[in-house]
C-alpha cells in the first residue's frame, strides 16, 4: 500500500465525494460558456437557438450545483480555459456533445455515491443527470444537422 493510496483513503468519502463535485460544477459551467459562445458563432438559426437553449439548461445545473455545495460550505471550482474547438460547426457540436456525454455519466455516478450519505442531495443530482440525458438526444440532433456528410 502506497503512500498516496494512505492519504487518498485518509480523507472522508464525504470531503472526497464533494470535491469530486466541485470541479463538477465548474465544468458544468465551462461547457454553458462553451454551447454559449457555440451559438454566437453558428451561421444557421434554428441550430444557434438550439445551442442557446442548451446552454441556458446547463448555466441552469451548474447555478444548481453551486447551491448544494454552498449549503456544505464548499466552493465550485473555476470553469477552465476553452480548448480548441474545432473548426466547424460540427467539429464544435460534436465536442460539446462529448463533453455533455461525461459530464451526465458523472453526475449520475455522483448520485450513486451519496445515496448512502444523502439521500436528498443523491435525489436532487439525479435529477440534473436525468435532464442532461434528455438534452443529450436534442444536442446530438444539432450535431448530425451540422454534418455535412449527413444524408436528408
Amino acid at each position: 500500500m502506497g503512500i498516496l493510496h494512505r492519504i487518498f483513503t485518509a480523507v472522508p468519502p464525504e470531503e472526497r465525494l464533494l470535491a469530486e463535485l466541485a470541479d463538477l460544477a465548474g465544468r458544468h459551467q465551462e461547457l454553458a460558456d462553451r454551447l454559449a459562445r457555440h451559438a454566437t458563432i453558428c451561421a444557421y438559426p434554428n441550430i444557434a437557438s438550439g445551442l442557446a437553449a442548451t446552454a441556458a439548461r446547463q448555466a441552469e445545473h451548474a447555478r444548481l450545483l453551486h447551491v448544494l455545495l454552498r449549503e456544505r460550505n464548499v466552493w465550485p471550482k473555476l470553469p477552465r480555459p476553452m480548448e480548441a474547438e474545432g473548426s466547424s460547426n460540427w467539429a464544435r457540436v460534436t465536442g460539446d456533445l462529448g463533453i455533455m456525454l461525461e459530464l451526465s455519466r458523472e453526475v449520475n455516478q455522483q448520485a450513486l455515491h451519496w445515496e448512502g450519505i444523502d439521500p436528498a442531495l443523491a435525489a436532487r443530482l439525479r435529477t440534473i443527470a436525468l435532464e442532461d440525458d434528455r438534452k443529450l438526444g436534442d444536442l446530438r440532433e444539432l450535431a448530425l444537422k451540422c454534418d455535412p456528410q449527413a444524408l436528408d
